[in-house]
C-alpha cells in the first residue's frame, strides 16, 4: 500500500502533532503536595521541606503552604538522570 501526501498536507500533519504535544504538556502540569512530590522524588516529606528553597519546581502559595510543580519535577529529574 502506497500513501502519498503533498508537502502542504505533510506540513499540516506536523503542525497538528506539535500542537497536540504542546497542549498535552501544558495540561499535564499540576501542583503536588509534599506527600505526592516526596513519593515522586523518593525522598521523605521532611527532606523535601528542608530543601524546598533549592528547587526550581517549588511554589510558595501562602505563608505555610508549599506546592511542587509536577512538570518541574519531571524536568529536574530528567536533568539528573542524564548527568
Amino acid at each position: 500500500m502506497l500513501v502519498t501526501l503533498t508537502v502542504g498536507q505533510l506540513r499540516q500533519l506536523i503542525r497538528e502533532e506539535i500542537q497536540a504535544a504542546t497542549n498535552t504538556q501544558q495540561e499535564a502540569d499540576r501542583m503536588l503536595d509534599a506527600k505526592e512530590a516526596s513519593l515522586m522524588l523518593s525522598m521523605s516529606e521532611d527532606w523535601l521541606y528542608r530543601h524546598a528553597k533549592k528547587f526550581p519546581f517549588t511554589r510558595k502559595l501562602g505563608p505555610k503552604m508549599l506546592r511542587f510543580s509536577y512538570q518541574g519535577i519531571k524536568k529536574w529529574l530528567a536533568t539528573r538522570i542524564l548527568n
